[in-house]
């Protein structure tokens, strides 16, 4: 190669090197020109994180609580295994005199469950209460206040209330319902009136001697028919909905703690959260 041609060789690949770094400085600002107008103002990660977070916080705020009661509880020890499954808060109501009461509530403590105790009170005639530790509208306050006594003595501390079995006599009452609960409120439990008839006094009568206290609003299975009891639960949630909490109760049948493993969850996802009765007494 001639000197002249090596000297034009130089000269010309510094001016080269400069063009192709002016390309790439020039190609650099123009991706980013068309990156920040494809950029959608809103759409940066921090800001779908917060969204994310507000919406997990809104359906918490919408959960409404419900209690569901099971009562005559005690009366059979595979209660323990029909609960197998039903991972929520269940309020189990024992029979002060049912054979398995103080096995079961021994058994079953530990576990994500609340105890109250079923007191037997005295039904309207023709119905009769045929359980042991029944109280009735004929006793005197002294045989009220040792019945009840004697009732609830094997059960505390394990128990946190009490609901009526039956009473739809002695619950509209109102001299005798106000005995029980004097007693009911020294013990300071609960009282959750059944509402077994709709002459009751109790939940009014516990409101004025301020003991904390709830209503039943829905009975779950009056029927054993599982297509009834899911007609309930359907009744239940509309309840809970209208007013922004629900007590039910169901009973210690087989049926009864199928259908609620099987429909819990669907309640869940209708924004309905099961709680403990002493959570929805005022």
């Amino acid at each position: 190669m001639k000197k002249s041609d090596k000297k034009e060789t130089s000269w010309l690949v510094p001016i080269v090197l400069l063009l192709i770094l002016g390309i790439l400085i020039t190609g650099v600002k123009v991706l980013n020109e068309i990156y920040k107008k494809e950029e959608i103002p809103g759409k940066k990660i921090p800001a779908k994180k917060e969204k994310v977070v507000e919406k997990k916080e809104k359906k918490r705020e919408k959960e409404i609580p419900v209690a569901i009661i099971i009562d005559d509880c005690g009366w059979n020890r595979s209660i323990v295994n029909e609960l197998e499954g039903i991972n929520e808060p269940l309020t189990l109501s024992f029979l002060p005199k049912a054979p398995y009461s103080k096995e079961l509530i021994k058994l079953l403590n530990g576990k994500d469950y609340e105890f109250i105790l079923h007191l037997p009170l005295e039904p309207l005639p023709p119905q009769q209460c045929l359980d042991k530790g029944l109280i009735t509208t004929e006793m005197t306050d002294e045989e009220i206040n040792k019945i009840f006594l004697d009732n609830v003595y094997d059960y505390l501390p394990y128990i946190k209330g009490i609901n009526n079995h039956m009473g739809s006599l002695f619950t509209s009452t109102p001299d005798k319902m106000e005995v029980l609960l004097e007693n009911i409120k020294k013990e300071n439990l609960f009282f959750i009136d059944s509402a077994t008839s709709k002459n009751t006094t109790g939940y009014t009568l516990a409101e004025q001697m301020g003991i904390k206290t709830a209503k039943r609003d829905i009975f779950l299975d009056n029927e054993s028919n599982p297509e009834y009891i899911k007609e309930q639960l359907n009744k239940l949630i509309k309840v809970a909905k209208k007013n922004g909490k629900c007590v039910a109760i169901g009973h210690a049948k087989k049926e009864t703690l199928k259908v609620l493993k099987e429909k819990l969850p669907e309640l869940k996802e209708e924004g309905i959260k099961i709680v403990p009765a002493s959570a929805l007494v005022e």
